[in-house]
């Protein structure tokens, strides 16, 4: 189908198997990533919806990396890992976004 300007662009996934890239996070250490959702421009409850559909498909350990650059995402997703039977690893602040990780599994917590 042609539009005003040429063809209309195919949608892109906004979800990426990256199996076994190993993100180097400062003062955390290295985070290996399974899937990495680019959720910037997005608004809610997009990043929380491909979060959800991610975390059901992977094993548990692997680690998701969502990139927001919607504030409130950084607020939401943390919050609601517990429901989504995950652990927040770090939030990390970058230039225009934040990098937001996740493990999929329930960590136990020594006090």
């Amino acid at each position: 189908m042609m539009w005003l300007f040429g063809k209309k662009a195919k949608p892109q996934s906004a979800v990426k198997n990256c199996a076994g890239r190993v993100v180097e996070v400062y003062e955390f250490g290295p985070i290996q990533v399974q899937v990495a959702i680019d959720c910037r421009g997005a608004v809610c409850p997009r990043p929380q919806l491909l979060t959800m559909k991610a975390l059901e498909q992977m094993q548990n350990g692997e680690v998701v990396e969502l990139l927001v650059d919607n504030p409130s995402s950084t607020e939401a997703i943390p919050a609601m890992t517990l429901t989504l039977g995950s652990t927040h690893l770090i939030t990390v602040k970058e230039v225009d976004y934040w990098s937001i990780y996740l493990r999929k599994g329930i960590e136990d917590v020594d006090d």
